[in-house]
């Protein structure tokens, strides 16, 4: 059991990618074992996965055991072939090569993820019922200090026209990573409020509905 504060945590948007490599198949394990000849990549690189299956399609995951023709998917269980069909979990991974910070981050707003339901009522019956159904979009805001200066405003401005997902990295102050495949809406636009630091806001959606947080890396 353990719990901690978020202070120190230092967000990265991923600016630069390799090409998309081709995976011919995952396993049904824990972890799935991606087949991919030739894919060059070594233990710790973070890749951007597309798959048929929907789960895996838009993950950030990262490689582990690797081999000339084969990697694992670090941290995802495939086991469940309802879930993940025998045969069906091909596409690509493309790695993320390059990182800017994104300082002076003064605010993070999360939202999104609640259960929904579907709600009827039988007419000889005096209550409603409801079954869940979906849980709603998440989306993610930063509050940030304006400096046009630094880097990751050119970056996030270019992240915003290119409107393809991007992975944003979190590093806890714990040593754990957790990754998010995500779109950026920024316009670079700051705000005028009197005895204020002037600021800007980063909007982030999610392309995968899911985080993967990992631990670090181990020599």
């Amino acid at each position: 059991m353990a719990s901690s504060f978020p202070n120190g945590t230092v967000f990265s948007l991923g600016t630069t990618y390799g090409p998309p490599k081709t995976v011919s198949g995952v396993s049904n394990a824990s972890p799935g074992v991606a087949s991919a000849t030739a894919h060059g990549f070594t233990d710790g690189d973070i890749v951007v996965m597309t798959s048929g299956w929907p789960s895996l399609n838009g993950a950030v995951v990262r490689v582990d055991n690797s081999t000339a023709d084969a990697f694992d998917l670090e941290g995802f269980d495939t086991t469940n072939v309802t879930a993940y069909p025998a045969g069906q979990g091909g596409g690509t991974a493309r790695e993320v090569t390059a990182w800017v910070s994104l300082s002076q981050v003064t605010d993070v707003q999360t939202s999104g993820g609640e259960q929904q339901f579907y709600q009827w009522q039988y007419l000889e019956e005096k209550t409603q019922r409801q079954r869940p159904t979906v849980k709603s979009a998440r989306s993610m805001s930063l509050t940030v200090d304006y400096d046009p200066d630094l880097a990751w405003h050119a970056a996030l401005l270019t992240a915003d026209a290119l409107n393809t997902p991007h992975v944003i990295r979190a590093q806890l102050p714990s040593g754990k990573v957790i990754y998010y495949n995500m779109y950026v809406a920024y316009d670079g636009e700051p705000s005028f409020t009197i005895n204020q630091n002037q600021q800007v806001m980063v909007s982030l959606s999610y392309e995968n509905p899911r985080s993967k947080t990992y631990a670090p890396v181990t020599p």
